[in-house]
């Protein structure tokens, strides 16, 4: 449990509750950790914290209290903390109903074009979640928490007055380790996130195909993320493309992994590569960095705000020459000793002066204290009263 030393925002008196509310929780994906970092900063400061959804996996049940949409009606909560990344009409009706101040937590939508030519339910659910974002916007009264500036960014285009930067509350601190020495090839490449249109998997595959056919064949690729159901035929255009470009001795596809299986395969990385089109965070970038793999990531959306400096940024590939490029990269990143400690130093600095626990936690305090005040404020004068 991660706690915030010193708050001055610990409720005196009765204990107070926060509810918190996003479709599905669960404990091993980005947003699951980032509610029950909040969940655990709370209850630390002495607040009654209440996790609001329609499904929960066991590890969160018992960590949380957890109460489902359906029996959340008529519950009193003196704040509510709404986390939005897709379409759910419910919890909007939720947000409705409440009376407490609300605040919006944003992670981002993905725009809808990227599932065009894949799925049409996704389609519809991204341009419906990403209307929906103005009118949460609108609702939540007591102000945003953005996962990075590149969302708050949108979250200002959808008419938001306050916009806190608060980033996700993550395990980096667990995955810290010291840079190893050079890997000795076949060099493991390794990228971690879902397989949807956006996440740049064919753009990983034709970098590993230019070290193959110009540096050469001592490379591998592993690539760990879940499919949804309407995304099927996205998989199977990755495996033709597998086919095509000669890769299949080169390219492992997982599934999602328990954190003991990820773990492993962080320390076996040589390096992680991020090709991914569109991010409003990239958690697995930090994760990267913590356990002291060295990162090259396209620079697009807010990858190059996660990432921090002196890191390799690169432009998102278009052409073979591009994909060289960030072949060369990969190997130079993999051979040059003076290099790689470089890339791990600063990406080492970057988790630790801006993602650790207790930094985050800082954050998040920090974006509701003028609420929490207000509201102790308030208290102490109706009890005060006559």
């Amino acid at each position: 449990m991660t706690k915030l030393p010193n708050t001055s925002t610990e409720p005196p008196g009765a204990t107070r509750r926060i509810a918190i509310a996003h479709r599905n929780i669960v404990s091993r994906d980005a947003i699951g950790n980032d509610i029950l970092g909040m969940h655990d900063v709370l209850a630390g400061c002495g607040f009654e914290v209440e996790l609001i959804g329609e499904h929960f996996d066991t590890a969160t049940k018992h960590r949380a209290r957890t109460v489902r949409l359906d029996e959340a009606s008529g519950r009193r909560a003196d704040m509510l903390i709404y986390h939005h990344s897709i379409m759910w009409e419910r919890g909007e009706e939720l947000l409705r109903k409440v009376t407490a101040p609300r605040f919006l937590r944003y992670h981002n939508v993905t725009p809808p074009e990227f599932f065009a030519d894949y799925s049409v339910q996704s389609v519809s659910l991204c341009r419906a979640g990403r209307a929906q974002t103005k009118r949460l916007v609108a609702l939540c009264d007591a102000g945003c928490l953005a996962a990075s500036a590149y969302n708050g960014a949108e979250l200002a285009a959808a008419g938001a007055r306050s916009v806190s930067v608060v980033p996700p509350f993550t395990g980096v601190s667990d995955m810290l380790r010291p840079a190893r020495p050079l890997p000795q090839p076949p060099f493991r490449i390794l990228f971690v996130g879902r397989l949807a249109p956006h996440k740049g998997h064919l753009d990983l595959l034709n970098v590993v195909a230019a070290y193959v056919a110009t540096i050469g064949r001592e490379i591998s690729l592993t690539i760990v993320g879940g499919t949804s159901p309407g995304l099927l035929g996205y998989r199977a255009e990755i495996g033709r493309a597998i086919a095509r470009l000669g890769l299949t001795d080169h390219v492992e596809l997982l599934d999602q992994v328990d954190e003991a299986t990820l773990d492993v395969l962080f320390t076996q990385a040589s390096l992680f590569l991020n090709m991914s089109e569109h991010e409003g965070f990239s958690v697995p970038i930090i994760e990267a960095q913590a356990a002291g793999v060295p990162v090259i990531a396209a620079n697009q959306t807010a990858v190059g705000e996660t990432i921090g400096s002196g890191q390799m940024l690169v432009e998102r590939p278009r052409r073979s020459e591009d994909y060289l490029y960030i072949a060369k990269l990969i190997h130079a990143a993999c051979t040059d000793a003076k290099l790689r400690r470089q890339i791990i130093a600063f990406g080492h600095r970057n988790v630790l002066n801006r993602f650790t626990p207790q930094r985050v936690a800082s954050r998040f305090m920090e974006a509701l204290a003028p609420v929490l005040e207000r509201q102790a404020a308030e208290r102490r004068q109706s009890e005060a009263a006559p």
